[in-house]
């Protein structure tokens, strides 16, 4: 069975102001779904490590025109202690508020999970199509 949550199956990773945050999926009930993971920087092999999840269908809550304010502020409270802020530093708080944000736009387009994405390739095939010139690669990979 694998995990939940692989922080080593990723699709980008950026770091700002001593948090890192981590395209990924989480699993739910049975699927896997698109999600953005922040953590301190350097702590992703710590035993310890509790990851702060922002889900792809709740990332609506930090845009700035049509987010939820209240909530993405709640959000940022829970997040807080767990990345090694604190509460009565405002900024920093709203640094990391900024920094979902303007990540927003990476993590709608993490593409779905797939199983055998670190598979490795043995064949590539190209189609092409005679009559219209077009082609299509496509990679096959050991699963």
């Amino acid at each position: 069975m694998t995990p939940d949550l692989d922080l080593n199956k990723s699709v980008w990773t950026k770091t700002r102001g001593g948090i890192t945050a981590i395209g990924t999926w989480v699993r739910v009930e049975g699927d896997f779904r698109p999600c953005m993971v922040l953590i301190r920087a350097g702590s992703e092999y710590d035993d310890r490590l509790v990851p702060c999840v922002v889900m792809q269908d709740r990332a609506w809550i930090w845009d700035e025109k049509i987010g939820d304010p209240a909530e993405a502020a709640g959000t940022i409270a829970l997040f807080a202690p767990y990345l090694g802020l604190s509460l009565t530093d405002a900024p920093a708080c709203i640094r990391l508020s900024f920094f979902i944000n303007d990540l927003l736009g990476d993590l709608l387009h993490i593409p779905p999970y797939t199983p055998d994405r670190d598979a490795p390739v043995v064949s590539e095939i190209t189609l092409i199509n005679h009559t219209t010139g077009t082609s299509v690669e496509s990679e096959m990979r050991d699963v």
